[in-house]
């Protein structure tokens, strides 16, 4: 088989770029890279170098690419190359996590841009400067940078570097809080994508609309235009589009208080931040998780990112949002000394907005999060912070953000917020049983069985033969035969059972609650009605035994779930306590679930 060419490999890059095969693209760029290598083509191994940082994901440690684009950064000779090189190294470094590895590049990049004095080359250094001057600390030099990259992409044919200068003074203009910047930077970009018919540029524009609409709770606005991104992005094999997609999905949770989807966004945060080791990810999942109604698990979390202390959280891109996520949980949950230990971290920002890496998603206020950690404390000064951040809420509009502030939403969240909890058995029999993320496991019990069949009902009366009979595999007929052979006068037989079930029910409550002269009552009544039972004829001449078939049922299940649930409660009294108080058996079953405890059941 003829070995392609660099030229040929590139070509193929293009066409999976186009048919939004990601994973493909990325291998092809390679590929390219070494079959220019191997021909000694230094111009075509620089093509490939420079097309690398398009196939990486934000966040994501980078692997071989910046050991290639730095291969290629050694081999040219002709500066404009080596000019954007060295932004691409800048820039690979920062979407793999690296600040500090890439601003040597950027200042190296910069150094030959005002060499080679052409505004193309000034324009490409400048976006490299402002990635690796992202931290907290530079926001006034990122401030003066964006506004240099705007005047030289001004006077430029190029889209892309007019976009890409329209997006960084949208990120400053969002963390300073300065709305009219904003509004006229969504507009610039909007005509950025008008005038090119580009979907590159369309999707750029509509999901930072997209982010806007959310900040500003227009769920009908946002909808519409995360559905749009969602199909630019499949379009184009934009590799940050699924990323894009669930920070857009997290935040339209959260402000909608979907709980089922905040439950599903916050797993996909904390499985892809604990796999590719992304702080800031992680703690964006522990404020899904207690949002969610998991707030064990969001503890767990931001007591994990707080290990070494403040002093080992990075002052990256991430920062503000990683330190005001943890702020989050810990002064909801309080843990005191964490919300101590962030506030005094968070003060020297106060003023800012939040946003996540790319300013895809609005985060709140800085002064907010300080004023949680302070009520938390129950400091006296947490009342000038929310002032403070109310007024920064009404200024850019971020009405669900003002009213989280009130505690409308936080009260609401909370009370309708359920625990999710596991009740399956596996193919070897036995049964995961307890909280999601942390289950126990149990032999295969046949209370368990019993319970699960009574939890997939919930609120429903089954009367304890069939309940038998469903966990045995049999049915109700197949039982009752069984036991009493052809039925005479079915219809006065359902009457005398219905009763024997209403009487059952009344005797176990006049029990619960040690009424006598009740139970007395009741019983004689059920006796009664037995003996009227044992008058009719069976199979052979001999007694029914309705009454003593429902009498032995009722004793085997009760003992059966009395078994499963002090198994459970040797692993888990919280989660047998919720069983305890919701499962009801008698002559009739039932799971009555208790409103004020919601609980979200994963069964199987």
């Amino acid at each position: 088989m003829q070995t392609m060419t660099a030229a040929e490999l590139l070509a193929k890059a293009d066409q999976a770029r186009a048919a939004g095969e990601v994973d493909i693209m990325r291998a092809a760029i390679v590929s390219a890279f070494e079959a220019a290598r191997s021909a000694g083509d230094v111009e075509s191994m620089a093509q490939a170098a420079l097309a690398m940082p398009t196939s990486q994901r934000f966040g994501v440690h980078p692997g071989q690419l910046p050991a290639l684009l730095h291969e290629a950064y050694q081999a040219v000779d002709s500066e404009p190359v080596k000019c954007r090189l060295a932004a691409a190294l800048a820039r690979s470094w920062v979407y793999g996590g690296d600040t500090s590895r890439a601003a040597q590049f950027a200042e190296e990049a910069q150094c030959l841009a005002e060499q080679i004095d052409t505004a193309a080359a000034k324009a490409d250094a400048l976006d490299a400067a402002l990635l690796a001057r992202w931290g907290p600390d530079d926001l006034s030099e990122r401030l003066s940078l964006a506004a240099q990259l705007d005047d030289v992409a001004a006077h430029l044919n190029d889209p892309s570097a007019r976009m890409s200068a329209h997006l960084w003074r949208l990120t400053t203009a969002w963390e300073s809080l300065d709305v009219v910047a904003i509004q006229r930077q969504l507009r610039a970009l909007d005509l950025v994508a008008e005038e090119t018919g580009s979907a590159r540029e369309a999707f750029f524009a509509v999901s930072r609309k997209a982010m806007h609409a959310l900040a500003t709770f227009d769920l009908a606005e946002a909808d519409a235009l995360m559905d749009q991104n969602r199909i630019l992005g499949a379009e184009l094999g934009e590799p940050d589009a699924q990323a894009i997609e669930h920070s857009l999905g997290s935040m339209r949770a959260l402000v909608a208080d979907d709980l089922v989807a905040l439950a599903e966004e916050a797993a996909a945060y904390d499985q892809f931040g604990a796999a590719e080791g992304i702080p800031s990810i992680v703690a964006e999942a522990a404020v899904l998780w207690l949002a969610a109604g998991h707030p064990d698990r969001a503890a767990q979390l931001v007591t994990q990112l707080m290990g070494m202390g403040i002093a080992g959280i990075a002052k990256d891109v991430d920062f503000l949002l990683e330190v005001t996520s943890i702020a989050h949980v810990a002064s909801a949950l309080g843990m005191t000394d964490l919300a101590r230990e962030v506030a005094g971290a968070l003060e020297p920002y106060a003023g800012r907005g939040v946003i996540n890496a790319g300013a895809v998603t609005f985060h709140g206020v800085v002064d907010d999060y300080i004023y949680q950690a302070r009520k938390a404390l129950g400091e006296d000064e947490a009342e000038r912070w929310r002032h403070a951040a109310q007024i920064s809420y009404r200024r850019i509009g971020a009405t669900w953000w003002e009213r989280r502030l009130g505690g409308q939403w936080s009260t609401k969240a909370a009370a309708r917020a359920p625990r999710r909890l596991q009740l399956a058995r596996s193919d070897n029999g036995r049964w995961s049983v307890g909280d999601e993320g942390s289950t126990f496991t149990l032999p295969d019990l046949k209370g368990l069985h019993y319970l699960c069949h009574l939890i997939e009902r919930p609120g429903t009366s089954i009367d304890v033969l069939t309940l038998a009979a469903a966990v045995a595999g049999h049915s109700d007929a197949i039982i009752h035969e069984a036991e009493s052979g052809k039925v005479a006068d079915a219809e006065a037989i359902a009457s005398y059972r219905r009763r024997l079930q209403d009487l059952d029910v009344g005797l176990d409550a006049a029990d619960d609650r040690g009424d006598q002269a009740a139970a007395l009552r009741l019983s004689a009544e059920r006796d009664a009605l037995l003996a009227e039972l044992r008058s009719a004829t069976g199979l052979g001449g001999r007694p029914r035994r309705l009454g003593g078939s429902s009498e032995r049922a009722r004793v085997a299940v009760r003992k059966a779930v009395s078994s499963a649930l002090a198994q459970i409660e040797q692993n888990d009294p919280a989660v047998c306590r919720i069983l305890r108080n919701s499962i009801h058996t008698g002559t009739t079953c039932r799971y009555e679930p208790d409103p004020d405890q919601p609980v979200a059941w994963v069964l199987g």
